[in-house]
């Protein structure tokens, strides 16, 4: 039978939880999911004793690459047979409706229809805080579709709550980037940008959960340069495609390498070096400290 959908889900020593996932989406014979391993621990992870390992259409591949979610999607990809692509993490879950929502949009003629989601602690199921930027992003929409669509186009860069043609992706070569950190902003972008229509659904049908010990929580030196690479690599994408966006993560951490000048040369040289390798110029890096060594001057003025 022909596969209309494929999920993709990287994970990495989380079994009981990707447990959790698997069964929160509907048995369907036109749905397949691909779970990338990512360099599990074996002493931990044991797919052999997995309770979910004879689900039909469920297809089990090592991330054989440099780890990396980035590097696990990418890898699954090529792989994929449906005509659909969703993504979830291994610690996240579907709510009810998603086979519903399947029926409705299988033979849209969208390129990625977006939808909402909720968010919980991982433990106690107490409402959590992680999908509140996207019901910002879903009601500006509704109030606005001309404006709100190109927010959710360029400035929603999770790969979740989003059904994506794998045509689109095929024909414009898109991938993860393979960055520590925020490794689906590429990828969010460009899926967002070269697509012909999109289409926002208002159903909050995935569950996004915070998780005390979640690799996306711990910020090592290597991250944070990784971070302002994406985020330099996006400010120069807008600058092209949306100048009328802007993007305060990008500011944040250009107010923050300012400031490095006097309190940490050498980690200003360095990442000096990341945003021309953003390909942001001399000139438009100078504006940037000039412009915040006057905001500083100013406040402390006032």
């Amino acid at each position: 039978m022909e596969i209309n959908f494929t999920i993709i889900v990287p994970h990495k020593n989380t079994l009981n939880l990707l447990e959790r996932l698997i069964l929160s989406i509907p048995v369907r014979h036109d749905l397949e999911i691909i779970v990338v391993d990512d360099h599990s621990d074996p002493d931990v992870v044991d797919f052999d004793c997995f309770p979910c390992k004879e689900r039909q259409n469920l297809i089990i591949v090592p991330n054989t690459d440099r780890p990396g979610a980035g590097r696990a999607r990418n890898n699954a990809l090529p792989q994929a047979k449906g005509k659909w692509i969703l993504f979830a993490d291994s610690d996240d879950f579907f709510n009810p409706g998603l086979n519903f929502f399947l029926d409705k949009y299988v033979d849209s003629n969208a390129d990625i229809i977006y939808f909402n989601a909720n968010s919980v602690d991982t433990e106690t199921y107490e409402p959590s805080n992680r999908a509140d930027h996207l019901h910002n992003f879903i009601d500006n929409y509704q109030k606005n579709p001309q404006d709100g669509e190109i927010v959710m186009r360029y400035m929603f860069t999770e790969p979740w709550c989003k059904m994506i043609k794998r045509k689109l992706i095929e024909d414009f070569s898109i991938c993860f980037d393979d960055t520590l950190i925020h490794e689906d902003v590429k990828f969010a972008c460009l899926v967002g940008h070269y697509a012909s229509t999109v289409v926002v659904d208002n159903s909050q049908l995935y569950c996004v959960t915070s998780r005390e010990n979640s690799l996306s929580r711990t910020m090592t030196e290597q991250k944070y340069l990784d971070e302002l690479l994406v985020f330099a690599r996006w400010k120069r994408f807008l600058m092209i495609n949306q100048p009328s966006l802007q993007l305060k993560k990008f500011d944040y951490r250009a107010y923050l390498f300012t400031r490095h000048l006097w309190k940490d040369n050498k980690l200003f040289r360095e990442e000096y070096r990341i945003l021309r390798k953003a390909s942001l110029s001399h000139f438009f890096i100078i504006g940037l400290i000039m412009h915040y060594i006057w905001k500083s001057v100013c406040y402390k003025l006032n």
